[in-house]
C-alpha cells in the first residue's frame, strides 16, 4: 500500500540548516583569506546534506568542492552539480578509471600514483588535470618536499596529465603556531624550488584554522571547511560565524516519578524526591553522543535549560524539570544549536565537533531553512 494514503507525522529528530549562516560564513572565509574557496563538503558536508549543501556553494561560486573519495565525487555529479571537485586523499588503483573518467581534480602523492593516472588519461584520449600534494607536516600522504623537487621533471614528462596546482595541509592550525608557522615556510620554499608562483595555477595550503589565524602570501586558494558549517576551530574568531545546524527533537512524555525511582539504564541516576520528568525522542541511535551522560548535559525547551539525567539510551533521553514548569508533549526541544553550542556538547562528550557533526544519523530529517 502506497504511503501517499496514510497521514505523515512529524518528525521525531531533525536539524535544521539556515542556508543564509551557511552563506555568511563562506563570504567570512573569502573576506578573511582574500582567495578562492574550495569549500569542504566530504563526509556528507560535515553531516549538513551533501547534495544540498554542493548546491548551494555552487551557487555562491566555489571554485571547487572538496571530498574525501569518488563516491561523494559521484553522488555530487549525479545531483546535476557541475562545480570542479578535487579529491583531498591518494587514491588506489582500482578508483583511478572513474576519477578520470569523471574528470574529478585528484591530488597525486606518489610517482606510482601519477603514472596510473597518466596511463589511464592516454588510453581514453584526455589531460587529467591533477595537483601535487607536498607533506609537510601532516603526515598521510604527498611527496616530500625534497623528493618533489627531484621529481618534478619526470612528472612533467607524464603528458596524460596536466599540473595545474600544488597543495599541502595543516596538520596543527589551532594548536601549534610554532610548527604551522614552519608547515607555511616549508610550502612557500618548496614553491619557489619548483619554478615560482607563475607555475602553478592554484596553491592551496590553509584550512579553516589557517585562514582565521595566519597569512599566506604564496596561496591563492583555500579550503574552509568547519568554518563554513559555523564553527571556528580557533575560539577568538567564533564570534564571526553563525550557526548553521540546531539539532533538535520533541518531548514525548511528562510525568512524574516517585522519590527511590531509577532513570535510564544501569541506575545511574535515582530520584531522592518526587521529580518531574519528560522524556525525549532522540538518543545516540540519532547521533545525539552517549559520552555526556552523567556530565551535566543540558537541552533548551521554550526558552530555559534543563538537564539531562540517567544515561542516553539509543533513541531517548530523560529530562529533569522542576516541580512547576509549563514544558508538555510536542514542545521543541534543542540539543545543540543556536541556543546551546555544539562546542559545549563536544567537550562534555570528550570528542570534537568535527565528529558531533558527522555522526548525525540518516533518519535524522535534514530540513533547510532561510532564516
Amino acid at each position: 500500500m502506497s504511503d501517499s494514503v496514510f497521514p505523515i507525522s512529524p518528525a521525531r529528530a531533525w536539524v535544521e540548516i539556515n542556508t543564509l549562516s551557511l552563506k555568511h560564513n563562506l563570504e567570512i572565509a573569502r573576506k578573511q583569506s582574500g582567495c578562492e574557496l574550495m569549500a569542504v563538503v566530504k563526509a556528507g558536508a560535515y553531516g549538513h546534506g551533501l547534495e544540498m549543501i554542493s548546491r548551494i556553494l555552487e551557487s555562491c561560486d566555489v571554485a571547487f568542492l572538496g571530498v574525501a573519495n569518488i563516491g561523494e565525487a559521484r553522488r555530487i555529479r549525479n545531483a546535476g552539480i557541475q562545480t570542479p571537485i578535487y579529491l583531498l586523499g591518494a587514491t588506489w588503483e582500482q578508483e583511478r578509471e572513474e576519477i578520470v573518467a569523471r574528470g574529478i581534480t585528484p591530488c597525486i602523492s606518489t610517482m606510482e600514483e601519477a603514472v596510473s593516472f597518466h596511463h589511464i588519461a592516454k588510453r581514453r584520449g584526455v589531460r587529467l588535470v591533477v595537483h601535487l600534494a607536498v607533506d609537510t607536516g601532516m603526515g598521510r600522504g604527498g611527496f616530500l618536499p625534497a623528493d618533489l623537487t627531484e621529481k618534478l621533471s619526470d612528472l612533467l614528462k607524464l603528458d596524460g596529465l596536466s599540473i595545474e596546482g600544488i597543495a599541502s595541509h595543516l596538520s596543527s592550525s589551532d594548536e601549534d603556531e610554532t610548527f604551522t608557522l614552519q608547515q607555511i615556510a616549508s610550502f612557500q620554499d618548496t614553491i619557489e624550488k619548483l619554478g615560482g608562483l607563475e607555475k602553478f595555477k592554484w596553491r592551496h595550503l590553509s584550512n579553516s584554522g589557517g585562514i582565521l589565524g595566519y597569512a599566506n602570501h604564496c596561496c591563492n586558494l583555500v579550503r574552509p571547511g568547519l568554518m563554513i558549517y559555523g564553527i571556528s576551530p580557533i575560539t577568538s574568531f567564533q564570534e564571526k560565524l553563525h550557526t548553521v545546524m540546531s539539532l533538535k527533537s520533541r518531548v514525548t512524555l511528562v510525568r512524574t516519578v516517585p522519590a527511590g525511582h531509577s532513570i535510564s539504564y544501569g541506575r545511574t541516576y535515582v530520584t531522592t524526591k518526587p521529580t518531574r520528568v519528560a522524556t525525549v525522542g532522540i538518543g545516540y541511535g540519532d547521533g545525539y553522543p552517549r559520552q555526556v551522560s552523567g556530565k551535566d548535559a543540558e537541552v533548551w525547551i521554550r526558552g530555559n535549560r534543563y538537564p539531562i539525567i540517567g544515561r542516553v539510551t539509543m533513541d531517548q533521553i530523560i529530562i529533569r524539570l522542576p516541580d512547576e514548569c509549563d514544558v508538555q508533549c510536542g514542545d521543541e526541544v534543542e540539543l545543540f544549536g543556536v541556543n546551546i553550542s555544539v562546542n559545549e556538547v563536544a567537550i562534555l562528550a570528550d570528542t570534537i565537533v568535527w565528529e558531533i557533526f558527522t555522526g548525525i544519523t540518516p533518519r535524522v530529517e535534514r530540513l533547510y531553512i532561510e532564516a
